[in-house]
């Protein structure tokens, strides 16, 4: 192209209105690296990053990069429980797919249960049990004996992670197969808060071995499970067969493969009619629990074997009881769509139909006054499937989606493809623990954050969406009854009472180095307005964009902060590395006053004033005389430059009978008494 023609195709773009614009990086390589001279508000890359950036897994543009890879593995798994004997046996083949550019020689393998030994975790209040015991253990075909030793052929128990040590390498695109077989004893609630027994209820979580993540930045992570910070899982497919006493309801993270089996004709109607009116259905009600309603007869000393599969899932998770009631409806989502469809169209295949997709809606819960409120499970599940599908644009990616009640005594605990929660006798406090839990099906369930590292991601994201999704449904709170926390009110009442009293820790720090007393307020509540403050400084749509491309980009993925940080510098065009250094590297707080305004001649000059560490923008509005409102806003860079007030000037006339900083309190500001200033 000549000189001309370049002048001209630019004159053309200009004229258009079109601007050509750079991909804007966020992060940058730590000064050791670059050479560069540190920056006081720069996100400097930890050095895996960068190298993963350099190896062309990541970028700076906030995309996976063009070589990124992802570990996978096939899980085929049978188990039995007896409750008189409160026992769990197993047996699991595991084939572990390595689509890593690395030759593997050993695995890391999860065994949570052992958190319940009292050697493992001394520091942890939970009953204590045997934990995961582990009767054999085999790679391909070859028996691993347990060993202290690092030879091959070997497995060793560190806690709750198992290492095994292959009999061979694991080359770049082979595959292992590995056995175990098991039993451990379900825990006592309270448990750990995430799962266990009461009385005959029981929820399984976390209840057989599971190969840790072996990802493109750090390789392995085989953090030990502390009771405290949850957990960083790979996609995989299940195959699981439960056998369980007659009678005996099962909801699980799969779809139910055989019902003709354990179903009785008429559950099986009442199931087809939930999925085709989207009316709330009871499939077994109060005083048939334990009568063979709901279930196939079987006899008294007989057990049933109930089949599930899931596909491209992180965990599988169930529960199990004689005294639940059991609901169903539907949700109507979007129709899947390249971002959300499990594997990738092939050129034959027709485009996706437009028409709703439907997914399932189970709800179980015990018939006491505790859990009063939850009749309406089933409808409160559908709505948060629904509502959140739609602010999200990301459609809900299962077919089905279950809602269990008992065993925990506090909040509820996310699965994929279900959850468990406390027996709620409060609707709203019900509609709003089900938003959150089901809000985790997007985070961390699909998009695949390492909630162990980062529980500000997955957590505040999650709470934030929680907001969202309450706001549509109820209203923007805070509301007379609910938890305060499921509005965007709540959360900024619980950070502020935390950072007054200058009790925090940055939210960058490993969620098993949060103090505990912390670990809801800070990782929840405050990252939560992170994103709100975040949504202040940049506009709804800009924020929307960035918010929703970084589900896009990384949906079934494994996102670090820095692609988070570098998708929202690359769609707003933005640097805003200076509010991810304030609020998660930092405890800075905020305080904006209004220090003087002063009339002199035909000018007004208003002075604002930063009077704490955490610099943010100043919208002001000012309010005249006439009625009418203006709006000015001082930019950050006046903070970050050094100052701590400045002045703006505007006209006397007509005169300004009231100013206010952040009128719609976008900000987490500590003291709102100072923001106003009135004639």
């Amino acid at each position: 192209m000549s000189f001309f023609d370049t002048r001209r195709l630019l004159a053309i773009i200009l004229l258009l209105g079109c601007s050509v614009r750079p991909s804007l990086s966020q992060t940058q390589p730590a000064p050791s690296v670059s050479g560069t001279a540190p920056s006081p508000h720069a996100i400097y890359e930890d050095s895996a990053f960068t190298r993963a950036v350099q190896r062309g897994t990541r970028t700076r543009s906030g995309r996976p990069g063009p070589h990124y890879w992802q570990q996978y593995a096939h899980y085929t798994i049978e188990a039995t429980l007896r409750p008189d004997a409160n026992r769990l046996t197993g047996h699991a083949q595991i084939t572990y797919l390595n689509r890593s550019p690395d030759t593997l020689r050993r695995i890391a393998v999860h065994l949570r249960q052992n958190l319940f030994r009292p050697e493992v975790a001394p520091e942890a209040s939970v009953p204590s049990t045997e934990g995961m015991s582990l009767h054999h253990v085999a790679a391909d075909g070859h028996p691993l004996s347990r060993s202290e030793s690092s030879a091959d052929s070997t497995y060793r128990v560190d806690g709750t992670v198992a290492w095994l040590h292959l009999p061979g390498p694991l080359l770049p695109s082979d595959s292992v197969s590995l056995s175990f077989e098991w039993h451990h004893t379900p825990p006592p609630v309270p448990a750990d808060g995430r799962q266990g027994r009461e009385g005959t209820v029981f929820f399984l979580g976390y209840w057989y071995p599971q190969v840790a993540v072996y990802d493109d930045v750090d390789g392995w992570v085989a953090r030990p499970y502390t009771g405290q910070a949850e957990f960083y899982m790979g996609q995989a497919d299940y195959d699981v067969r439960l056998t369980v006493p007659p009678h005996w309801l099962v909801g699980a993270t799969g779809t139910l493969q055989n019902p003709e089996a354990v179903l009785s004709a008429r559950s099986r109607r009442r199931l087809a009619r939930a999925r085709h009116t989207g009316n709330v259905v009871p499939i077994l009600e109060a005083g048939e629990q334990g009568t063979g309603a709901a279930t196939r007869p079987a006899g008294p000393d007989s057990m049933v074997t109930w089949h599930f599969s899931a596909h491209s899932v992180r965990d599988f998770a169930w529960g199990t009881s004689d005294q639940y009631l059991w609901h169903a409806t539907r949700a109507l989502v979007p129709p899947p769509n390249s971002r959300s469809w499990k594997t990738p169209r092939t050129p034959t295949e027709r485009p996706p139909s437009t028409a709703p997709d439907t997914v399932l809606v189970h709800s179980f819960f015990r018939a006491t006054n505790a859990a009063r409120a939850w009749p309406k499970g089933a409808r409160h599940t559908r709505n948060a499937v629904e509502v959140l599908s739609a602010y999200l644009q990301q459609p809900y990616p299962y077919p089905s989606m279950t809602a269990m009640e008992g065993v925990l005594q506090s909040g509820g605990m996310e699965y994929p493809r279900i959850t468990i929660m406390q027996p709620w006798a409060d609707s709203l406090k019900l509609a709003g623990d089900l938003m959150h839990e089901v809000g985790h099906m997007w985070i961390p369930m699909e998009v695949g954050t390492n909630e162990k590292r980062h529980v500000w991601m997955d957590e505040g994201m999650t709470q934030f969406n929680t907001a969202q999704g309450m706001r549509r449904l109820y209203g923007p709170g805070p509301r007379p009854r609910g938890r305060a926390n499921d509005s965007e009110t709540g959360q900024r009442t619980t950070y502020l009472r935390i950072a007054r009293r200058g009790y925090e820790v940055p939210l960058m720090r490993p969620g098993d180095a949060i103090p505990r007393a912390l670990y809801f307020d800070l990782p929840y509540d405050k990252a939560a307005q992170v994103f709100t403050a975040l949504r202040g400084v940049v506009g709804k749509e800009s924020f929307l964009r960035a918010y929703r491309a970084f589900y896009d980009r990384w949906w079934g993925k494994h996102p670090q902060p820095y692609d988070l940080f570098n998708t929202f510098a690359d769609v707003t065009g933005r640097d805003l590395s200076w509010f991810w250094h304030t609020w998660l590297y930092t405890t800075a707080t905020l305080d904006q006053a209004i220090s003087s305004v002063e009339t002199q001649g035909d000018s007004t000059r208003i002075t604002v004033a930063n009077r704490d560490r955490a610099p943010m923008p100043v919208p002001l509005a000012i309010t005249r005389s006439d009625g009418s409102t203006e709006r000015h806003t001082i930019p950050v860079n006046v903070w970050l430059e050094g100052a701590n007030q400045h002045t703006i000037t505007v006209p006397a006339a007509p005169t300004i009978e009231r100013v206010v900083i952040d009128p719609e309190e976008h900000f987490p500001d500590l003291n709102r008494t100072n923001q106003q200033w009135q004639r």
